[in-house]
């Protein structure tokens, strides 16, 4: 099919305000609510202004919701056939919604900005507060469905910072179900332990688990055949504990004072050591950590489909030597199928991309490693690289979408451009053997692009 795209585009309005040159107080708390209400005075302003869109389901159609004179309208587009409709009438819902809300409801402004349909497209779900909602479309009658399932987020008032860890637990109170249903894995006095769902029977696999030095629930993960399982055994660092006063809490006018861990340079770290386990041998294999000995973090367990070995990464404290460890499930020998290796420090939060492709026959992995943030394509059984996929003075943002029957990556980038500002970020495809480079968008500016599920179309923002 060819390829088409769909593009929405944002004009954003620019408003300046004069200052006075000499700012003889700070403003009163009506100049504040002023300022904070200035967006929802001018955007109404603005017409034909999009400010959320998605696809439909499995489908060739997506919705999105712009402003009109009126308010906001919702219209759903067939890219098919390049059709456009209105998504709902708006009058039958404001009015359905106002009856479960037991308020009014404005038409032009639904209080939602986001939709899903659903039931194949004659309901609708969204969010109102704290509660999500349900509308059928062919009755125009509405239904609370149940809350709205929030991040957690950490707010000024009790603010707590995360624990290294997993905690130190002698026992645990949950069991992990082998992929056939036939084990459960669990620890018991900081050790792994499992038992036969059939009869109870139960056998203690390590041995070497204690209050300094004990196996984490967490991390027990089973092989696909339930033939085998492992799990981090973590000696427990130093978790040192700072105090601080938030001088200003939000509940009440007395400042408060708070505990917070926060590990300062030179503090011993927790040490991860993963452990491999045969289940019907009872056999335990302790794995040799020449490759990863001095962690700062190590991802969790992750099992190929074939159950022949299982993958972690791990990242060296000083982030300057990252890797991805593979451990053989027969024989516990641990290797490194990627290392990075960098002279100041490999970027692991924001700019690391894997991807691994037919159960580690291949693997797809971001680096700088050439001065720029590059695509690279791994044989996953030598862990040498195939060939290098981007190249050039530009950078790689992120990956979009991996179409691995096709070989494709969908993908964005800067700076490709010579006359462009270097910031832009475009849209792009390119084959796994670095051929076929295609630019999927146009303009200058910042794009934002959402392909269809079957990837034959996208929407570019």
């Amino acid at each position: 099919m060819k390829r088409k795209h769909l593009s929405i585009v944002i004009w954003p309005a620019m408003i300046l305000v004069s200052l006075p040159v000499i700012l003889l107080a700070q403003g009163k708390p009506v100049d504040y609510e002023r300022a904070a209400n200035l967006r929802e005075k001018l955007q109404l302003l603005v017409y034909n202004f999009v400010d959320q869109s998605d696809w439909i389901e499995k489908t060739s159609r997506f919705w999105y919701r712009k402003s009109v004179k009126s308010g906001y309208e919702f219209n759903v587009v067939d890219a098919a056939t390049a059709t456009k409709k209105i998504a709902f009438d708006h009058e039958k819902l404001a009015a359905a919604l106002a009856t479960v809300l037991e308020d009014e409801v404005d038409a032009n402004d639904l209080p939602f900005k986001s939709i899903e349909f659903t039931d194949d497209e004659k309901s609708v779900d969204f969010n109102v507060g704290e509660s999500k909602y349900s509308c059928d479309l062919t009755t125009y009658t509405c239904k609370k469905t149940g809350p709205v399932e929030r991040r957690r987020r950490r707010s000024r008032s009790g603010f707590t910072m995360w624990e290294r860890g997993p905690a130190l637990q002698a026992a645990s109170e949950e069991a992990k179900a082998s992929p056939d249903d036939k084990w459960e894995a669990f620890i018991r006095n900081y050790n792994i332990c499992i038992r036969s769902k059939e009869n109870k029977e139960e056998f203690v696999l390590s041995h070497d688990g204690s209050e300094g030095n004990y196996y984490t629930y967490t991390s027990i993960t089973w092989s696909p055949d339930s033939k085998k399982l492992a799990a981090y055994r973590l000696r427990r660092g130093y978790h040192r504990v700072i105090q601080y006063v938030e001088s200003s809490p939000n509940d009440q006018l007395q400042p408060k004072y708070h505990n917070m861990e926060y590990a300062k340079p030179g503090d011993a770290l927790d040490i991860e050591k993963p452990v491999l386990f045969h289940v019907e041998t009872k056999k335990m294999i302790d794995i040799d950590d020449d490759l990863f000995s001095n962690p700062y973090d190590m991802s969790v367990l992750v099992w190929w489909k074939d159950s022949r070995a299982f993958t972690f990464e791990y990242n060296q404290r000083g982030h300057q030597v990252y890797r991805i460890i593979e451990v053989d499930a027969a024989t516990g020998k641990a290797r490194a199928i990627i290392t990075e290796k960098a002279e100041t420090f490999f970027c692991y939060s924001r700019k690391k991309y894997r991807h691994d492709i037919q159960d580690g026959k291949e693997i797809i992995w971001m680096s700088e490693r050439d001065g720029w943030n590059h695509l690279y394509l791994y044989d996953g059984a030598t862990g040498t690289v195939k060939n290098q996929i981007t190249k050039g003075e530009w950078v790689v943002r992120s990956v979009d979408k991996v179409d691995e029957e096709k070989r494709q990556i969908y993908f964005r980038a800067s700076d490709m451009y010579a006359d462009k500002d270097p910031y832009f970020i475009h849209g792009y495809r390119i084959n796994f053997d670095g051929s076929g480079l295609v630019t999927l968008t146009e303009g200058d500016g910042n794009h934002s692009l959402e392909g269809s599920p079957d990837m034959a179309y996208y929407l570019d923002t």
